[in-house]
């Protein structure tokens, strides 16, 4: 009697050795055979299909920017040209992000009033994801006074922002979902100290950001944690990080050695914007490219001091408001796309020199900065 051959099936079927079996399930999350796969898988496959996300934390102000038509003379009236728009290194950052195409969130506070409404109406229009952004009852609304020379520096500014108070790390807390979607939190000195203390730990539960934060003015950068360790990359100008830097050690002798001090205190990489001549990185030698755990011991790694100077972009300075919320954005933008540090920070600095091109009141809506955008 003949034997029949009997074939197998195809669920009997077995793949070669080192070869790949259903690919697009494994992608999903899902066992090959069609079992759930295990819960910590299945996340990790969902977080890597989604993408990327930056939270941005701190202020959201009116700007109201005068520019003098001759030097500024004391104890009387002086002739300007008047503006008004929206600021606040968070929403400049934000929109910033939004305007690349990053998918951002901004946490904030505005208050119950005219201008706060106004201010969430442009959120919306820009892009940006404002659920975490409450209205303050009985408050007022963030605002800041901006007096330009007629070179387009900053004369001096005045900060109304008391709202921001109120950002305190129990209302932060209440925005831990999107603080856990965050692949970067950035987050500006507007914030109160505890708060921007409570970031840098990462106190909220199943938290693996990176964190970026600026300092925003020489007064507000008294509030930056102590130590710095749980600051993944610290935006500072010149003024700035030399004050900072003398709450870690004696006076600095330049920028360089303010961002060196600044690095060992903790932080793992430091940026510090020096204008028309370019831009300071500090950061480890063995650094360049974020590490995958945002953890509080710092994104760059190792502490060997290494300084790198990046050269300002020629630029015909029209208006200086918003050139260093631009070069935050655009660093951090490129640091989404994977870019080494210095070469984020090349391109934060040509996006830099673009707005110092442009008076702020140009393309509110569009590629341009908002109006009154500013690096306050």
């Amino acid at each position: 009697m003949e034997r029949r051959r009997v074939e197998p099936r195809p669920h009997d079927q077995r793949p070669a050795r080192g070869a790949v079996r259903h690919p697009v399930g494994v992608a999903l999350g899902r066992h090959p055979g069609g079992a759930p796969d295990h819960p910590r898988r299945a996340r990790r496959a969902a977080a890597l299909s989604r993408p990327p996300r930056i939270v941005c934390v701190g202020g959201a102000t009116v700007d109201r920017t005068y520019r003098l038509g001759a030097a500024l003379v004391g104890g009387t009236s002086n002739p300007a040209e008047a503006r008004a728009g929206h600021g606040g290194v968070a929403r400049n950052v934000a929109a910033n992000l939004a305007r690349s195409g990053v998918a951002v969130d901004l946490v904030s506070r505005v208050g119950d009033d005219a201008a706060g409404r106004a201010l969430l109406a442009a959120l919306d229009r820009s892009g940006i994801g404002r659920r975490g952004t409450a209205v303050a009852p009985g408050a007022a609304t963030a605002e800041y006074v901006a007096v330009l020379a007629p070179d387009g520096e900053l004369a001096f500014g005045l900060a109304a922002m008391a709202v921001l108070d109120g950002l305190t790390p129990g209302a932060l807390a209440s925005h831990a979902d999107l603080l856990c979607a965050a692949d970067w939190v950035f987050a500006d000195c507007n914030l109160p100290g505890d708060a921007l203390s409570a970031l840098a730990r990462r106190a909220f539960p199943g938290v693996r950001y990176r964190f970026a934060v600026d300092a925003v003015s020489v007064s507000k950068a008294t509030r930056l944690p102590e130590p710095l360790d749980g600051i993944d990359l610290l935006f500072l100008n010149r003024d700035e990080a030399e004050a900072a830097a003398m709450r870690h050690g004696p006076a600095a002798a330049s920028p360089a050695d303010a961002a060196a001090a600044l690095l060992r205190a903790g932080a793992g990489a430091v940026v510090v914007t020096l204008g028309a001549e370019g831009a300071i990185l500090a950061q480890g030698s063995a650094g360049g490219a974020p590490s995958a755990q945002g953890s509080a011991e710092g994104a760059f790694a190792a502490r060997a001091e290494r300084i790198v100077r990046v050269p300002a972009v020629p630029a015909r300075v029209v208006d200086v408001t918003g050139a260093g919320d631009a070069l935050v954005a655009a660093t951090l933008r490129a640091l989404l796309d994977g870019v080494p540090l210095p070469d984020a920070l090349v391109r934060g600095c040509r996006a830099a020199a673009d707005a110092v091109g442009r008076d702020g009141a140009v393309g509110a809506e569009g590629a341009g900065p908002d109006p009154g955008e500013r690096a306050s």
